[in-house]
């Protein structure tokens, strides 16, 4: 039996910034048994990186939906309609691209409990529990559906992320490295990893882990963001301004991304390169940006110079 996903990603730098470069994403939803398309089902697109940036739609009378103007980076796509088990899905959005999709939804009579597996009772409770927020009996589920298999990494990434609501990083952390011994090439866990270890302020063990996301998801502007943090912290200043150098390749209004990369061209006594990065903040942010004072100094001081 088809097992469904629930992601929710935990973001320590939660900024939305929108640039010109956009992909899509086409999709078509059949009847699992049939194959034949389903009309209107609720199809809501949703980034892994914004949680703010959110799409709903419906299918056409062939099954189909097309969403555009979506920026590069993974977006969960949730599948809905009356008389069908929901479904859920992962997808990556590339640059320029449209991103094809095909999802099954299973008729709920149709569906036969004898055909589950073990686990998958206990998983569905956990997903029903999650959300509605009742995250102590979610893990109670899920550690259920873990013990009787215990290396389905759906079960162990969801268990994982239900700690983290529950501030249980540390427990959280041996989940998702059981997952990752399953699933290594995981964003999603990978990523996970690195934000536990900044919340532990351990930014060498964060980097390791912001570096494999990386790879993983070569134009995600914010992972690249973070990696440059957690390098600019652990004193790798050189590497720091490339993470960040690449975070506004990729999204060219990232405006935070931009203040960071002033300081590391600052500190690699690069200072015409540190005016035109301190130019393209002070040009983005708000007025009641925090650092935009500072930033109006520094630029005045290097224009001095």
């Amino acid at each position: 039996m088809k097992r469904f996903l629930i992601l929710i990603i935990i973001l320590i730098f939660p900024v939305f910034l929108f640039s010109g470069v956009q992909g899509g994403v086409k999709g078509k939803i059949v009847d699992k048994t049939t194959k034949a398309p389903i009309e209107g089902v609720k199809v809501t697109i949703t980034s892994m990186e914004y949680s703010i940036v959110r799409f709903t739609l419906k299918t056409n009378k062939d099954g189909s939906f097309i969403q555009t103007g979506l920026h590069p980076g993974y977006y969960q796509i949730k599948f809905e309609k009356e008389g069908y088990i929901p479904g859920i899905a992962e997808i990556k959005v590339s640059i320029a691209e449209i991103s094809e999709f095909v999802g099954e939804l299973e008729s709920t009579t149709s569906f036969i409990e004898s055909k589950a597996s073990p686990g998958d009772k206990a998983f569905r409770k956990g997903n029903e529990e999650f959300q509605k927020g009742n995250f102590t009996e979610a893990e109670k589920a899920y550690r259920e559906a873990i013990s009787l298999e215990p290396k389905e990494p759906i079960y162990l990434y969801n268990l994982a992320i239900t700690l983290i609501r529950q501030n249980k990083d540390d427990e959280a952390l041996t989940f998702l490295q059981k997952m990752l011994e399953i699933q290594p090439n995981s964003y999603s866990a990978n990523k996970a990893i690195a934000e536990i270890y900044s919340r532990k302020s351990n930014y060498e063990e964060a980097g390791k882990y912001y570096k494999k996301a990386v790879e993983i998801s070569p134009n995600d502007p914010d992972a690249f963001y973070n990696l440059g943090a957690c390098l600019k912290n652990t004193g790798d200043y050189k590497g720091a301004m490339e993470a960040f150098e690449k975070a506004t390749e990729l999204k060219p209004d990232f405006v935070d991304a931009y203040y960071e990369l002033s300081t590391m061209y600052i500190n690699q006594n690069m200072t015409d390169k540190a005016v035109t990065a301190l130019e393209k903040f002070v040009s983005l942010a708000k007025e009641d940006h925090p650092n935009l004072p500072i930033a109006k100094q520094m630029l005045e001081f290097l224009k001095k110079k």
